[in-house]
C-alpha cells in the first residue's frame, strides 16, 4: 500500500475540520430558527400583529353615513346609519365613531347648517338660549357576521372633530359588510328663537368610523 503523503493528510484534515465547524455552525442557526418558530407558534398573536399581517396598501379613511330626523323622534330608536365595506378589502375603525349634527330644515332656520356635538355633557358651549342640542345613545351592529358589537345601547362615547377618541383595540370588519349604527334619540330640544329668528324643525346627523381601509394590491 502506498504511503500517504504526510502534507495532503495534513490538509486533508484540515478541510474536515473546517467541513465540520461549517456544519455544527449551520446546525446551530437551523435549531435557532426553529427555536424561534415555535416559540412563534406558541405565542398568541395581538389583534394589532393579526391586522398588520394583512397584506395590502392602507389608505386612510372615514365610513360614515348620514340620516334626516325630526323633532317626532324625540325618544325614539331611530332608522340605521348604514355604512357598506367595499370589496376590495377590509376596513379597520381605530377610534369611536364620530357624531355630529346640524339642522337642516326649514331652508331658513337661524342656526340651519351649524354643526354641533350629539350631547349636552359637558359642553358649556351648548348652554346658549337659543342653541338647539339633542343627546343620543347608539348600537352598533355588523350585518356580515350577524353581530352585535354594542348590542345594548350605550350612552354618548363619541368622537369629535376636535377630539378623536381610540377604540380599546382597532376593529376589523370584513369585506362587503354593511355596519349599521342605530341612534336613540335620547332628547331633541330645538329651541325658540329670539324675534326675528327661525326656530329648527329638523336636523341632519352623521356617524362615521375614522380609521383605514386595507386595499388588495
Amino acid at each position: 500500500m502506498a504511503a500517504v503523503d504526510p502534507q495532503l493528510a495534513a490538509l486533508l484534515r484540515k478541510l474536515a475540520d473546517k467541513q465540520k465547524a461549517m456544519e455544527d455552525e449551520q446546525k446551530k442557526i437551523l435549531d435557532a430558527y426553529e427555536d424561534f418558530i415555535k416559540a412563534c407558534e406558541d405565542t398568541p398573536r395581538s389583534i394589532t400583529q393579526e391586522i398588520d399581517s394583512i397584506p395590502g396598501r392602507r389608505i386612510f379613511y372615514t365610513l360614515g353615513d348620514a340620516i334626516s330626523f325630526t323633532a317626532a323622534q324625540n325618544g325614539l330608536r331611530g332608522q340605521p346609519l348604514s355604512m357598506l365595506v367595499s370589496q376590495d378589502g377590509p376596513f379597520i375603525a381605530t377610534h369611536y365613531p364620530l357624531a355630529i349634527w346640524k339642522p337642516n330644515d326649514p331652508d331658513d332656520a337661524t342656526n340651519f347648517g351649524a354643526w354641533s356635538p350629539v350631547s349636552s355633557w359637558p359642553l358649556p358651549v351648548q348652554q346658549v338660549t337659543n342653541q338647539d342640542i339633542i343627546d343620543l345613545s347608539y348600537e352598533v351592529v355588523d350585518t356580515g357576521s350577524q353581530r352585535n358589537f354594542q348590542n345594548q345601547k350605550v350612552g354618548p362615547i363619541f368622537s369629535r372633530p376636535d377630539n378623536l377618541i381610540p377604540l380599546p383595540v382597532p376593529t376589523l370588519f370584513a369585506p362587503n359588510t354593511t355596519i349599521n349604527i342605530f341612534p336613540t334619540y335620547e332628547r331633541i330640544f330645538f329651541a325658540a328663537q329670539e324675534e326675528g329668528g327661525v326656530d329648527t324643525t329638523g336636523g341632519e346627523l352623521y356617524m362615521g368610523f375614522p380609521g383605514y381601509r386595507i386595499v388588495n394590491l
